[in-house]
């Protein structure tokens, strides 16, 4: 939720010489710049040793923001406000200065994570890890980060691809000092596990309520907010809850499948907005902005994150579009599949990590043994709900959007663990309340699956496969430094080839090509 560039003096000298502009801020060559958008509040306090900025999602009859002069408080009143922050329900960040010391904390959320990097008298930071270019050198990947990308092993981690570049984890602590920036994970959250229902119990009604209040504890406009009606059980649920609370004005959007579950999703939408009344509908085909189009981010040289969704081309299109109909807020389904997920002991026992493949580079090879090294402890929201909101939240932000994903709140997910497997399995719980609804069966239960493999698919015929040609031809920063094989890649894109135009291709020939546009892309530091 905020950028900033604090030089060493501003940590040195009296909080009372900071001003705002209007946009930012500043003192001296200092600066610190919120995110301005109405679901959100920023304040600048001191109590004349120290001065704090504070960031917070907006709660439902929140007062707005307080952008402008620091306010100066006493002691207690200071560091009362600061409890206050770090206590509350929705996402936050603060940034503390004091003599010689500046400390940035996050809070649980995390749905817009901080970038870090230090050098040269300067700390810097910001929720869109390209401002940090000048760090982010070819010469200094990180090893096993490049590695956990390559191997489709995603881990929760301060790490980024680049050494001295790091993401601050929800909870996590960075103090920057004269000797150096120091990141620091919490203790592990603690979760629990499934209970015995008492007779009677009203499950359904109990989710309706839990998820009316993660919607309803949040400042929005449903005039200017949008759902992500996909066609899956977790937006459509979200949906649901804010049908529920009597919002008419809600738009809903979606990027339209190919293949054959297109017909299919257009119907069980359609029969979704009609039962929800929801207002109108933004709709964009993924065909048409496929990963790596030419009219896409990625192929025209914009500085894309080796983070960023694989579906980014398409977003770009459709959020473009939601703020041009006046939305900011986005409510989609993130944190839905972990919310209904199985335990680990309640899967059948997973499969084996495929081996390396031929593509497999030595420096690859070299940490294989190392992807758990260095990542966070339990968090109280779920890993891969964290890394979602680290790939998509940038995105929103540069279009003038705020994510709210209702189903990743603690207290939904504390509900969720409560549950007996067979509420969770196969996502009972969403499928149930959605037929109480009284949506048909085919929208409760589609006969097709609706995924974008066909989509990607055509991407990598069309441009993923033709992009690592041009790798192979031209050189390549993986390729280089020793993380892919030239000659292995080129036997896997030659037996890709061979699949029928039906089969599912290797996710893994996109991963690279979308790691290698990312370290292009951004990395400006030279070696």
């Amino acid at each position: 939720m905020l950028k900033f560039s604090i030089k060493r003096p501003a940590v040195e000298t009296s909080p009372r010489a900071w001003a705002w502009t209007g946009r930012e801020w500043r003192h001296g060559a200092s600066r610190i710049e919120p995110y301005q958008h109405p679901a959100l509040c920023h304040e600048m306090i001191s109590d004349g040793a120290a001065v704090a900025v504070i960031s917070t999602e907006r709660g439902h009859g929140g007062d707005p923001s307080t952008v402008g002069a620091p306010t100066r408080l006493a002691p207690d009143a200071y560091r009362a406000r600061l409890r206050a922050a770090r206590q509350g329900p929705l996402d936050w960040t603060v940034v503390e200065l004091a003599t010689g010391t500046a400390t940035v904390r996050a809070g649980t959320w995390a749905v817009a994570p901080l970038y870090l990097a230090h050098g040269r008298g300067n700390l810097e930071g910001s929720w869109n890890l390209a401002d940090l270019s000048e760090h982010c050198r070819v010469g200094s990947l990180e090893d096993r980060e490049i590695g956990r990308l390559l191997r489709l092993q995603h881990r929760y981690t301060h790490d980024t691809v680049w050494q001295g570049v790091h993401r601050l984890t929800e909870r996590s602590t960075a103090a920057w000092t004269h000797h150096g920036l120091s990141l620091t994970y919490p203790a592990g959250a603690p979760h629990t596990e499934p209970r015995a229902l008492r007779p009677g119990a009203d499950i359904l009604d109990a989710y309706e309520q839990l998820l009316a209040r993660a919607i309803r504890q949040r400042h929005f406009d449903p005039g200017s907010s949008a759902v992500e009606l996909s066609g899956g059980m977790d937006s459509a649920n979200v949906a649901a809850g804010l049908a529920g609370l009597g919002l008419p004005d809600i738009t809903a959007c979606a990027m339209l499948l190919g293949g054959e579950a297109r017909e299919q999703q257009i119907r069980r939408r359609k029969e979704m907005i009609s039962t929800y009344g929801l207002a109108r509908d933004l709709c964009i085909d993924v065909m048409a902005h496929l990963p790596l189009s030419p009219d896409g981010r990625r192929a025209d040289g914009q500085r894309v994150s080796p983070y960023d969704d694989p579906w980014t081309e398409a977003e770009e299109i459709m959020m473009r579009a939601m703020a041009r109909a006046g939305v900011r807020w986005s409510f989609g389904g993130t944190g839905g599949d972990e919310l209904t997920s199985l335990r680990d002991d309640e899967r059948a026992p997973a499969g084996k990590i495929p081996a390396p493949g031929p593509w497999t580079g030595p420096r690859t090879l070299a940490v294989l043994d190392r992807i758990n090294d260095g990542i966070a402890p339990s968090p109280v929201l779920y890993d891969s709900t964290l890394l979602a909101f680290s790939c998509r939240t940038p995105q929103f932000m540069r279009n003038g959007l705020w994510p709210v994903s209702p189903l990743a709140d603690p207290e939904l997910i504390r509900f969720a663990e409560w549950l007996p497997r067979p509420w969770r399995e196969h996502k009972a719980l969403n499928r149930l309340r959605l037929a109480r609804l009284g949506l048909s069966p085919e929208t409760v239960h589609a006969p097709i699956p609706e995924n974008f493999v066909h989509a990607m698919n055509a991407a990598m015929r069309r441009y993923v496969v033709p992009f690592l040609g041009s790798m192979l031809r031209d050189g390549s920063v993986l390729i280089d430094a020793g993380f892919v094989d030239g000659d292995g890649l080129a036997k896997t894109v030659d037996a890709e080839f061979l699949k029928g135009p039906n089969e599912e291709m290797d996710r893994t020939l996109f991963q690279i090509a979308s790691t290698e546009i990312g370290l292009r892309g951004i990395s400006g530091g030279g070696e």
